[in-house]
């Protein structure tokens, strides 16, 4: 069993070698901050703790002069994680007690030899003797064929040990894919703050004006006066001078609606001479249509210097179906330009806010302003025109933070082990509410594709000892595989050694999951 111990500055090594003596792992891998070391001394109390517990410890560690220490004091030490993990550790034993080596011939001091007065050494010491210990006499033959066996099985056994532990393996898996969606209820509040407990984000207020012109034709219809009638008049000079009666010569009836008549061309006139001078009606409609003889008057200063008369009767006074402006007309052509106001006024707002921001349509209210109709009801007109403006006034939310919320929930339900592929994930923005004037309630729709997580342990365990086929078999079987694992074995700088099997021991199986394989084939699906 692997376990990681992450330690502080504020370690000492009684609390480091305490952890070491709670824990049940096999293999404890230490990270030490760039804060905290140990001295020579505190490192031969870790080894001899570790050899005591048969246990395998190493440190991970950026300072190179506790690295160095380590490795002295015979203690693995690494700078990166990968590369403990990939490494194999030299297993601790507990320090052997020093045998006492036999003398050398410089330390040996050789006894008194016999002399003349001494035949015998005083230690007794016999040369002859001596030499005899030294002869070799010939072994049996079951003894020298035990020892040429006991050598053929150790090189046997060195052999058999040398095939389990050369041999290493890779394994590539890639893992699957899977959706994973979920809808997040959010409240933004007027000039709040994010809390992403409470799923709050702040908003503030924005408003905007647009002004436009509208038209509509009108749909009242009466009856008025359109064309005007026309005729003739005989005008007599009555005086013994020449004067001529200009056109726009005005003329009218004596009785009746007093209708006038206006000259359409000059007419010279001699002393008492007449002529006969075409007219037409100052207003349109029916009242123009007079009878003969009714037309006597002239007006202006040719009236008491000519006679007029009219002696057939006019015609051409007409009336016809006119549009008039009503209530209704006014109502409608309100309505319309408000509704072409609002989405002005909505873009406009939406061109004023922040990046990173939005404004929900249901947080706007419009105010229509100063509305001006031209003409007024009742008048005839074939169009009437309107002059308005328009006010709007909403929320603009935060979206970033909004954002921020739904995936701090989204990977809140990621199962443990899973990756989250960042390209996948998109915001989909739900329904919208408002509580009241201050505050918009809606709803966020996180999603997007996570990558299943590959028990690496488990792995080696299911394909250690087995062949590639058996091995690609039985991961296939166990494991949720995007596509069959690549199994290599090795070692490559060995020549003329071509493994068949996985390794039988765990730790020569190195095992890689392939995310960045696994997210392009999420992302082509």
């Amino acid at each position: 069993m692997f376990e990681t111990i992450e330690l502080s500055a504020a370690d000492t090594l009684s609390s480091v070698l305490a952890r070491l003596r709670a824990t049940d792992a096999g293999r404890v891998l230490l990270v030490v901050p760039a804060r905290l070391t140990f001295t020579a001394a505190d490192l031969a109390a870790l080894r001899r703790e570790a050899a005591t517990r048969r246990i395998q410890v190493a440190l991970l560690t950026s300072q190179v002069g506790l690295r160095r220490a380590a490795n002295d004091a015979g203690i693995n030490a690494f700078r990166s994680r990968g590369w403990a993990e990939r490494t194999v550790w030299r297993t601790l034993r507990p320090a052997r007690r020093a045998r006492p080596q036999p003398p050398t011939p410089g330390s040996v001091e050789a006894p008194f030899a016999a002399g003349l007065f001494s035949p015998r050494s005083p230690t007794g010491f016999r040369p002859s003797a001596f030499q005899r210990s030294f002869k070799r006499s010939p072994s049996p033959w079951w003894v020298e064929l035990g020892l040429a066996l006991c050598l053929l099985a150790l090189a046997a056994g060195m052999l058999y040990a040398l095939s389990i532990i050369i041999p290493s393996a890779t394994i590539t898996v890639t893992p699957v894919s899977e959706s994973l969606q979920i809808r997040v209820s959010l409240t933004a509040i007027q000039d709040g703050a994010t809390d992403m407990a409470a799923g709050t984000v702040p908003a503030r207020v924005l408003s905007a004006q647009v002004s436009g012109d509208g038209k509509a034709p009108t749909t009242g219809q009466r009856q008025e006066p359109a064309g005007k009638a026309r005729g003739q008049v005989v005008v007599i000079n009555r005086t013994t001078r020449q004067i001529t009666m200009p056109a726009g010569t005005v003329v009218a009836t004596a009785t009746g609606n007093n209708a006038r008549f206006v000259t359409l061309v000059e007419a010279p006139l001699a002393p008492n001479a007449r002529a006969t001078v075409p007219i037409e009606a100052t207003l349109p409609g029916p009242i123009g249509n007079v009878r003969a003889g009714t037309i006597t008057q002239v007006e202006g200063p040719l009236a008491l210097s000519v006679v007029v008369a009219n002696d057939g009767p006019t015609g051409g006074g007409t009336l016809a179906r006119v549009g008039v402006v009503t209530e209704d007309d006014k109502t409608a052509l309100q309505a319309k330009l408000f509704e072409q106001l609002k989405k002005s006024a909505y873009d406009r707002l939406n061109e004023r806010i922040s990046p990173g921001t939005f404004v929900p349509p249901e947080s706007v209210s419009y105010l229509a302003l100063s509305p001006t109709f031209t003409p007024f009801v009742g008048e005839v007109a074939p169009e009437l025109d309107l002059n308005m403006t328009v006010q709007a006034v909403g929320l603009s939310v935060d979206t970033r933070a909004a954002q921020l919320i739904g995936l701090s929930r989204l990977q809140d339900a990621m199962p443990p082990g899973t990756r989250l592929i960042s390209d996948s994930i998109r915001f989909v923005p739900g329904a919208v509410s408002m509580p009241d004037d201050k505050m918009v309630k809606f709803e966020l729709t996180a999603e997007g594709v996570l990558l299943r997580g590959i028990d690496r342990e488990a792995v080696r365990s299911a394909a250690q000892g087995l062949s590639v086929a058996e091995a690609s078999a039985a991961l296939m079987d166990r494991f949720q595989l995007a596509q069959p694992p690549e199994i290599h074995l090795g070692p490559d700088w060995l020549p003329y050694f071509v493994p068949v099997n996985l390794p039988e021991l765990p730790w020569r199986i190195r095992v890689i999951v392939n995310w960045d394989t696994a997210a392009q084939l999420a992302m082509k699906k």
